[in-house]
């Protein structure tokens, strides 16, 4: 059973208190510099803030939308080399793959057709988190 509205309101507002978009997705890094060097210039992405102070730098695509927040993990805090379940989208996942195994980029899925049809690689950064490309449909 719902606990309602702790403000005493009765009916929620129909337009109101929706899910809109991903803000950010937070990945642990070991070298927060080191990780926004190879975030930036191999794979892209713009830097839009950097506090070392509290070991965080917020990055974005240069198209916009959720922002990827590289972290220094917190004591008791998950460390680098997780699967992030973040996917990324590509319009040449082929194109994508050779440029980035000429960055050294290390590959434990190369391109491939997955059971549904989708055409998808895995990749991961220098403290093995692990990411998911995929090739966008042609629209």
């Amino acid at each position: 059973m719902p606990l309602g509205d702790p403000m005493g309101g009765e009916t929620p507002e129909i337009e109101h208190g929706k899910l809109l978009r991903i803000g950010q997705v937070w990945v642990p890094v070991s070298d927060l510099p080191r990780a926004v060097e190879v975030y930036t210039t191999v794979f892209g992405l713009t830097l839009k803030a950097m506090d070392e102070r509290n070991g965080l730098a917020r990055l974005s695509m240069p198209e916009g939308g959720a922002e990827l927040v590289l972290h220094l993990p917190r004591e008791g805090g998950e460390a680098p080399g997780i699967q992030t379940g973040i996917v990324f989208i590509t319009d040449s996942i082929y194109d994508f793959h050779k440029v980035m195994v000429d960055e050294a980029v290390d590959f434990p899925l190369k391109p491939m057709r997955d059971a549904a049809g989708r055409l998808i690689a895995r990749f991961t950064d220098e403290d093995g988190n692990e990411f998911e490309i995929m090739e966008s449909p042609a629209e």
